[in-house]
């Protein structure tokens, strides 16, 4: 583990370009990120927090690597799918912070994220985040010099439908796939046999890291006055609403 954790730090540090401030709220154990010339530092950001507390977390976490805000130059923010609070909560802080401090803006998806922080050259991504409602957020990936390249846009559906997706991609393209996201552990039994497990389904500060890197090297910025939740599925409404529960 020692020899992999050393390679992706210096992945991460080749990568480089100032100061990049970056999170992704869109499953319950979301993760704030600042990575730096040698240094990458990050928390994890519970949903109990994640709209109260992300502003004091970011400032305690430029406090502890001793970064001012005139040091940030880039910002990226996962824009789902996901949860819904979550999502919206990072989109908002996404947009707050760029216009307070003038820097560009990246936002990849969320499902890419995961998709960066685990897969292996070459071979297929499928993520999976649990959506409730007997549904799963799903997408398929191929990662290719460190960046995930989409095969299967993200959608919403139940589990079973995207585990015969999965399937019928595996038989088109070949080869083996690694499966992330908390939609995996959420339903067991339902994925092909044989397929490798990555991750523990929370965003991996290695892979927001680099995507939001190598989008904005790939010129992928983005206004943050147009940027908008990744919504795949309208929030709850009716009687979840009416009994004070929004979506997690």
């Amino acid at each position: 583990m020692r020899g992999a954790d050393e390679r992706q730090k210096k992945e991460l540090d080749a990568l480089g370009g100032g100061w990049l401030l970056a999170f992704d709220l869109s499953v319950p154990c979301g993760v704030l990120a600042l990575h730096g010339p040698g240094s990458t530092l990050s928390r994890e950001v519970p949903a109990r927090e994640r709209t109260a507390f992300l502003f004091s977390e970011i400032h305690e976490l430029m406090d502890e690597a001793g970064v001012s805000r005139e040091e940030i130059a880039l910002l990226g923010a996962g824009r789902g799918p996901g949860s819904f609070t979550g999502v919206r909560v990072a989109v908002t802080a996404a947009k707050t912070l760029a216009f307070a401090l003038g820097v560009p803006l990246v936002a990849p998806e969320s499902l890419a994220v995961a998709a960066a922080g685990v897969g292996s050259p070459g071979r297929l991504v499928f993520v999976a985040v649990d959506a409730r409602r007997g549904e799963v957020y799903y997408g398929i990936y191929r990662v290719e010099d460190g960046y995930p390249r989409t095969l299967l846009p993200p959608r919403v559906a139940p589990p079973e439908q995207a585990a015969r997706e999965l399937s019928a991609c595996l038989e088109r393209c070949g080869g083996e796939a690694v499966l992330t996201g908390t939609g995996i552990a959420a339903y067991p039994g339902v994925w092909p046999a044989g397929a490798g497990v990555a991750g523990n389904g929370a965003p991996s500060v290695e892979g927001l890291v680099r995507l939001c890197r190598m989008a904005a090297e790939r010129g992928e910025t983005v206004d943050p006055f147009a940027l908008r939740p990744l919504y795949v599925r309208r929030p709850d409404t009716g009687k979840r609403r009416e009994k004070g529960r929004c979506a997690w």
